[in-house]
């Protein structure tokens, strides 16, 4: 659980969501969607643990259409606002829950951006952070943009068929039924590294896994 203040949880919100767009440009993957940013973000929290990071929300809605974090979504839309990020192809999206919602796509103003990302990165656990968000990209980077929206649906927490839509997927808040970390720790020790399997190689091992259960039709 977290003890921040709200000033504090807001901060730390906003330089993960630089060091996510950051990430996502090295990846090829920007101008990011608010699709893709939400997924990202669930990735760096339900996959955190293998890390060794910290767990910035450990919890969330279940949407059909996918991980959806409103106050980070507040916390972005206040980047944009201070210039730190700029937004293009707006539009109104029916997403799967039949609701509209208004969704662009994110790209750094490296010229504000940049000054605060070299800050970010003289602290080591930031620094490791800032790895992580990168590695997490460049294993989506693989994927077929037509799984992007699908494929938290395979993931092994998100995904777990007791947890109906509405209700809240909790993994690291009040309890501690992290699936996710769980399959990418036994993936990393199926591989012929074994014990040696660094942290990067679980997390590739792990989203290669949910491309091929999204093939193989979950």
């Amino acid at each position: 659980m977290s003890y921040a203040t709200p000033d504090e949880s807001s901060l730390r919100r906003q330089l993960r969501i630089l060091s996510l767009v950051d990430a996502a440009e090295k990846a090829l993957l920007a101008p990011l969607s608010t699709t893709m940013l939400h997924l990202m973000a669930y990735l760096t929290n339900v996959l955190a643990p293998v890390w060794d990071m910290p767990v910035l929300d450990g919890k969330l809605l279940k949407k059909g259409s996918g991980p959806f974090y409103p106050i980070l979504q507040a916390d972005a839309d206040s980047l944009v606002g201070q210039g730190l990020l700029i937004q293009t192809q707006l539009q109104y999206v029916l997403n799967a829950d039949r609701q509209w919602r208004l969704q662009g796509a994110y790209t750094l103003n490296h010229q504000l951006a940049d000054v605060i990302l070299e800050q970010q990165r003289s602290f080591p656990e930031e620094q490791a952070m800032d790895a992580f968000c990168r590695e997490v990209a460049y294993s989506l980077s693989v994927l077929h943009s037509d799984q992007f929206q699908t494929i938290s649906g395979v993931d092994a927490t998100y995904g777990d068929p007791q947890i109906d839509f509405g209700s809240v997927v909790d993994f690291a808040e009040w309890t501690q039924r992290n699936y996710a970390r769980n399959a990418a720790e036994r993936l990393g020790e199926l591989l012929p590294s074994g014990s040696t399997t660094t942290a990067g190689e679980k997390l590739h091992s792990y989203v290669r896994h949910l491309s091929r259960r999204l093939y193989a039709g979950g």
